[in-house]
């Protein structure tokens, strides 16, 4: 079965997307993107575009032009082109973009080198959609020249939003492909995040580039429902897995049974905010349904357990970020080295963003911001006061002990972000769970630029350091 291949199946006909072992990957008529077992669905016909009309013919070859122009140019320095006026706000939105599109791009290709040997088909699902990415950052490199503005280069490493791509390339392990999966769709829940904020009515972007990044959006949530269906696919093949009773390994039928296995492998279960879509509420399609969902949640779960102890640590979190916001100055005139004393004060703008992000959430709860005294954060900067005062002003050893403190308030807070996002997503509370998804990544990457400067200098230039007598 090829690309574009009309296909009935058992929950109505579609588009072949591609093929994962013997299952089909659809795009139904109904804009959803499911998985089937090549035996339970039926060739219609191939794609015929024949009988297009010459306006859309001509349209489609016209943007096809366009791509096949950008990808031979994109290197060539651009002559003679005038700039054309444009907010700086709306370069940042592009060059953050550009970020999480490489990021993308990285990400799916570490996935494809983890997977390499594996005859599963998902090499080349992440190349396809590695290759998607690619071509968004040539589009979107070419509207920051054309608009005079100086276009991002690399991942978001350094960037201000949404991180997870990046990160995902340090947590896959081996090749447990449901693992693998569950990370993927991670980074397409943060690349579906930056979309949905670089068309924030905020930002004042032009009608043009409002039109550019509607249908790269389009691509990238198509791309996540895909991700989302091929790890629902795995996970249903893990639990049956583990559900078949043994039998004895010489018999021809157990033989026959690992055969058929070998095209939808078993893979361990994954522990974190994705695990069995069971288990989740299904994710809305649409703002109306969302709205509908959100009342029927208010309904159905606002007395529950779950519920009452989801609100209990948005009010704990509330406060730690709260209390973050008052310590983090202190920090940062604490600090000897400059590098650090930015890092905390950059993170002290991020925390402020993670405090009115919490507050969202109250309001699309329907409540109040309240805040719960967190016994962890006020013990951690209780810590980062007592070091404060017992280390010398203007050593290293103050800088050691004060990254210390900050990377402790950063695993707390990373630990709970990441069981909220999974109750987040149980409770059906998906633009949530998006908001904490944005908070995680930003509290990672400012752990791990204390390591950095822990270990380009700080850490050294301590251990120079004489004692006191």
């Amino acid at each position: 079965m090829n690309y574009g291949q009309r296909i009935t199946s058992p929950e109505g006909s579609g588009e072949v997307l591609t093929t994962f072992g013997d299952k089909v990957v659809l795009k139904l008529d109904n804009g959803e993107t499911t998985t089937f077992p090549a035996d339970q669905v039926q060739i219609e016909c191939v794609t015929d575009l024949s009988n297009e009309s010459p306006i859309l013919a001509e349209a489609r070859a016209e943007h096809a032009a366009q791509i096949v122009d950008k990808l031979n140019h994109s290197n060539e320095p651009q002559q003679n082109q005038i700039p054309m006026e444009i907010s700086e706000k709306a370069i940042d939105v592009i060059n953050d973009l550009i970020k999480i599109n490489n990021d993308r791009v990285a990400g799916f290709e570490k996935a494809g080198t983890d997977l390499e040997g594996d005859d599963n088909g998902l090499i080349a699902v992440f190349n396809k959609l590695a290759g998607e990415s690619q071509q968004y950052v040539v589009e979107l490199t070419d509207i920051a020249q054309q608009y005079g503005g100086e276009p991002a280069d690399g991942t978001s490493t350094s960037g201000d939003l949404h991180r997870a791509w990046i990160d995902i390339k340090a947590t896959f392990t081996g090749s447990d492909l449901l693992a693998i999966l569950n990370e993927c769709e991670r980074g397409e829940d943060a690349a579906k995040a930056a979309y949905r904020d670089a068309l924030d009515p905020e930002n004042e972007l032009n009608p043009e580039l409002v039109q550019v990044l509607q249908i790269q959006q389009q691509g990238i949530t198509e791309g996540h429902d895909l991700i989302k269906s091929l790890r629902d696919q795995a996970k249903t093949s893990d639990d049956n897995y583990d559900n078949e009773e043994k039998v004895d390994s010489t018999e021809p039928a157990y033989q026959e049974q690992q055969e058929q296995f070998t095209a939808q492998p078993s893979y361990e279960g994954a522990a974190g905010e994705f695990g069995s879509q069971t288990a989740y509420a299904p994710e809305p399609e649409s703002i109306e349904q969302e709205e509908e969902w959100q009342e029927e949640q208010a309904a159905s779960n606002g007395n529950s357990k779950l519920m009452e102890f989801f609100v209990d640590e948005l009010k704990d979190l509330l406060w730690a970020e709260r209390e973050l916001v008052d310590t983090l100055p202190d920090m940062a005139e604490a600090a000897t080295s400059p590098e650090l004393k930015t890092a905390f004060t950059d993170h002290l703008a991020q925390t402020e963003t993670h405090v009115s992000r919490l507050e969202q959430i109250f309001g699309i709860l329907g409540l109040e911001p309240e805040t719960t005294k967190c016994d962890a954060m006020s013990g951690i900067v209780d810590e980062g006061d007592e070091i404060i005062s017992n280390t010398e002003e203007g050593t290293a050893q103050r800088d050691v002990g004060l990254i210390f403190a900050g990377q402790k308030a950063e695993h707390y807070e990373i630990a709970s972000y990441g069981g909220m996002i999974s109750l987040a997503k149980t409770l059906g509370y998906y633009e949530i769970a998006e908001l904490l998804v944005m908070t995680i990544d930003e509290e990672k990457t400012a752990d791990a630029l204390l390591t950095q400067i822990a270990e380009n200098h700080v850490n050294y230039e301590a251990s120079t350091e004489r004692a006191e007598d």
